[in-house]
């Protein structure tokens, strides 16, 4: 199995197969390795907006390679007291790197 078909069977949303394997061949100098493209996929269909209304918002594959939608950035959905914790943290860390200036 080829890399286009390793990729189309891992996206989420299988539509214009032909768009998205011609969009697959034009980003061929930019594109990361596969299984970098695959890790991408994987976090993303783990956020809200892949999740939301059934997969309504997920882009279509030709979309998604040409808008090199594996360098988005994605949100993470933090417990509230894990972010107080890591908000403390990043202060102390803060704080000891003033000490260490002075």
């Amino acid at each position: 199995m080829d890399d286009f078909e390793i990729f189309w069977k891992a996206y989420p949303r299988r539509v214009a197969k032909a768009v998205a394997r011609k969009a697959w061949m034009q980003t061929a100098k930019i594109r990361p390795p596969l299984d970098e493209l695959l890790a991408a996929i994987n976090s993303q269909c783990q956020s809200e907006q892949w999740q939301k209304d059934n997969g309504q918002f997920i882009p279509h594959p030709a979309t998604w390679l040409r808008g090199e939608r594996w360098s988005d950035e994605m949100e993470i959905d933090v417990p509230k007291q894990l972010s107080k914790t890591l908000g403390t943290l990043v202060a102390l860390e803060s704080w000891k790197r003033e000490l260490a200036e002075k």
